[in-house]
């Protein structure tokens, strides 16, 4: 996945038509796994994770097999979100590509070390200042056996560029 990574970071930062209006860092993701074995799953991920215009997303992590991951995908978010006060509350769906996981490990392997992801999310953010802001983000993953409940940080800033 890096061989992937890599070139799509390289031309989005020195193509001069495809300037972020927003981008979104990542950080701090954790698990929690209700799933109905007695594997010891990691649920501290070491997440660092960029997010352009709420599209195009890449992060590196460590998966809860404890393997190094590499994502790649888009994430669609709602415009409508629910404001309550300052906080705003809003959904979306972030799919792509995730390496790290071997055929047994995740329902949708693909093949070769490369899996399909599609993970459904709530996100509450709070506006920090005019164009910043910080969100808890959390999404749920169905597993053959149970479900997972993952949650990260996320640091964005509007009218970077």
């Amino acid at each position: 996945m890096k061989w992937i990574s890599i070139p799509i970071l390289a031309v989005w930062l020195f193509c001069p038509f495809a300037k972020a209006a927003s981008l979104s860092i990542a950080f701090l993701g954790y698990s929690n796994h209700y799933i109905d074995n007695n594997y010891d799953y990691n649920e501290n991920h070491d997440l660092i994770g960029l997010s352009i215009n709420d599209g195009f997303s890449i992060a590196h992590f460590t998966n809860s097999y404890n393997n190094t991951s590499v994502l790649v995908g888009w994430r669609f978010k709602v415009e409508q979100a629910l404001k309550i006060q300052d906080l705003s509350i809003s959904a979306g769906i972030v799919t792509g590509l995730v390496t790290g996981y071997e055929k047994d490990q995740i329902i949708t392997y693909i093949n070769e070390n490369i899996s399909f992801y599609l993970i459904p999310q709530i996100i509450l953010s709070y506006p920090i200042t005019k164009s910043t802001s910080l969100s808890l983000v959390n999404g749920i993953i169905p597993d053959t056996h149970g479900v997972i409940f993952m949650h990260h940080l996320e640091l964005s800033f509007g009218d970077v560029f």
